[in-house]
């Protein structure tokens, strides 16, 4: 079951700024189940699931995040698969749309 995080709930899991540990991060949970259901649903790129693609990892200051970043269809906007790395579970997923957040078009 997907569960859609709201920009308060995910502005949360970023407590203490957010660092990139794309080349060190070790699978904390399986995402390819619940990306199976997003990929399902068109919220995340077909070729990006099919490939297993991760974009990047970010972690938050305290290391309770994690933030999963895959692709979608639209050009610098990901969805991010957010895991509670003390429970290693996903706590849900939010769309990052860069291009609304920084204007870039």
């Amino acid at each position: 079951m997907l569960t859609e995080l709201d920009e308060q709930k995910y502005i949360q899991t970023m407590q203490g700024g957010m660092k990139n540990v794309t080349d060190t991060a070790e699978q904390i949970t399986d995402i390819w189940d619940y990306a199976h259901e997003l990929a399902r649903s068109g919220l995340i790129s077909q070729y990006g699931y099919c490939g297993h693609l991760i974009e990047a990892v970010y972690a938050n200051s305290e290391n309770t995040y994690q933030h999963v970043l895959l692709f979608t269809d639209t050009e610098n906007c990901y969805m991010v698969i957010v895991i509670d790395v003390a429970r290693k579970t996903i706590a849900g997923h939010h769309l990052l749309d860069l291009n609304k957040e920084y204007g870039i078009s």
